[in-house]
């Protein structure tokens, strides 16, 4: 954004940059593979730039068999144990321990939330966007294993008194995004644009954004003549980086 003057520029000023790493390493076992998301470089959940407004959870989704949450609410919907299944696992910090573990093949989905709380009650905007998106392994260009993954959000809410609305992705000034992975290591991937963090400017009201990764089993790739392959064994043994997830709040519309 441009600076025009220092009333837009105060207006515009940045509340707060997360990063986390994530790895997605994908290690065959005939048409399965490994899928793990773990830490590289140390590098810290949050990074503040400026002053402290908001905090941040992120959840992972457990589920044995790979298909994802049917059930999208993190209320009363949270893991309490240690192995618990078919619950929301909150990680402290997802750049330093393993996010999931266990055996991936095409068909195969992967839900995630990421709650936002708020600490006061001034207009603000939040921004959340994927970047460093790589494959390796693969023989040819078009056969990176990251165009095979779907992207999606599922779901936006607000909670208030312990209670999530029904979900708001759909009311403006809200924007949220859903699509494939490309071969452009330099691409940026938006979730969602422009969402409020609060519901009635209600203080202490919290945001929680839900989204999915899906490895589509209808995605092949080709040969060097562009033939299509017919099943998905041209993906095995490649390894899938989701490096940055990059979240914005500010006080203006961007």
């Amino acid at each position: 954004m441009k600076k025009t003057n220092n009333h837009s520029l105060h207006r515009m000023m940045i509340l707060s940059v997360v990063y986390f790493l994530s790895a997605f390493m994908l290690l065959s076992v005939t048409v399965y593979a490994w899928f793990i998301i773990t830490n590289e470089n140390n590098t810290q959940l949050i990074s503040h730039i400026s002053d402290v407004e908001a905090e941040y959870e992120f959840y992972v989704y457990q589920n044995r068999l790979h298909d994802g949450s049917n059930e999208i609410t993190l209320e009363n919907n949270v893991c309490l144990t240690t192995g618990e299944d078919l619950c929301y696992k909150l990680i402290p910090n997802p750049t330093s321990a393993h996010l999931m573990d266990g055996s991936a093949a095409p068909g195969e989905r992967y839900s995630f939330a990421i709650k936002i709380l708020a600490l006061g009650n001034s207009v603000s905007y939040l921004n959340l966007s994927m970047s460093g998106v790589t494959s390796s392994g693969y023989d040819l260009y078009q056969n990176r294993i990251q165009n095979a993954f779907y992207y999606q959000v599922t779901k936006i809410v607000y909670v208030q008194d312990d209670v999530e609305t029904e979900d708001k992705k759909n009311i403006s000034p809200t924007q949220y995004s859903y699509g494939y992975f490309d071969e452009d290591s330099s691409h940026h991937y938006p979730l969602v644009k422009n969402v409020p963090l609060f519901i009635n400017q209600e203080l202490g009201s919290s945001l929680i954004i839900f989204f999915d990764f899906y490895f589509d089993p209808t995605i092949f790739g080709s040969d060097i003549n562009q033939i299509p392959y017919t099943n998905s064994n041209i993906f095995m043994n490649q390894i899938f980086t989701v490096q940055d997830i990059f979240m914005l709040i500010s006080s203006e519309l961007t």
